[in-house]
């Protein structure tokens, strides 16, 4: 089981995985989603917490040695987002979406150290 596991987290396959996966965020956050029901859709914070925590740990397995890199980019992301969702959609920009885009990133780190990195016996900028 270790082994599919650390041959599904190699670079090579998770790379493209990461930058199709901010393209469809970056989608997602963008479009009106005024017609859906507010039902379907689970707390809002909750969805950029669990997205960015996600983006993460693609980052994570794609870019193992390049953490901090990985940790500036997407909260930069995380920032452009809301600037852009308040002046180029009808959506509103929330910081409080951004802190839960960073508390993501957080949680996605302590889940590498502490779980995934060791499992898998990879390098990383923060092992190091």
């Amino acid at each position: 089981m270790q082994q599919i596991i650390r041959q599904c987290l190699q670079p090579k396959f998770c790379r493209p995985l990461f930058y199709f996966a901010v393209g469809v965020c970056s989608f997602g956050f963008m479009k009106d989603v005024s017609g859906i029901p507010s039902t379907w859709m689970p707390n809002d914070k909750v969805m950029h917490h669990l997205i960015f925590l996600g983006l993460m740990l693609l980052w994570q397995a794609s870019y193992p040695t390049k953490t901090m890199l990985g940790v500036l980019g997407l909260v930069i992301y995380g920032g452009a987002v809301e600037i852009a969702q308040a002046t180029f959609t009808n959506r509103m920009g929330d910081w409080w979406d951004w802190a839960a885009d960073n508390s993501g990133i957080l949680l996605a780190l302590l889940l590498w150290v502490r779980l995934i990195a060791p499992y898998i016996n990879r390098e990383s900028a923060l092992l190091k």
